[in-house]
């Protein structure tokens, strides 16, 4: 697990980068907030994945390894794949809380 942690920080850093941009980008373009519900929910995702990371950082067997890199890419391709319907139900979501 050695080798999994400085990918999950680096994770971490960006999305928390990414939520920042965001935030300044929300000020010339109203629908940068559609961003901040699923870089939200990818930013706990890999802080609880890090924090999992450093809890078992004696385990450095390949298949934790692999396992690892498993559940670091499974978030990032459903994003890819459903990035439409994520914008929808973001959408839905702003729309409902802006009344």
């Amino acid at each position: 697990m050695n080798k999994l942690l400085k990918p999950t920080q680096i994770l971490v850093f960006t999305i928390l980068i990414l939520i920042l941009a965001t935030f300044v980008w929300q000020f010339f373009n109203p629908f940068a907030k559609l961003l901040f519900l699923p870089l939200g929910i990818l930013s706990i995702y890999y802080l609880l994945l890090n924090v999992f990371v450093k809890l078992y950082q004696q385990k450095t067997s390949n298949m934790w390894f692999y396992v690892g890199l498993f559940f670091i890419t499974i978030p990032l391709l459903a994003f890819l794949v459903a990035y439409k319907q994520i914008m929808e139900f973001s959408f839905n979501i702003v729309n409902s809380l802006a009344g």
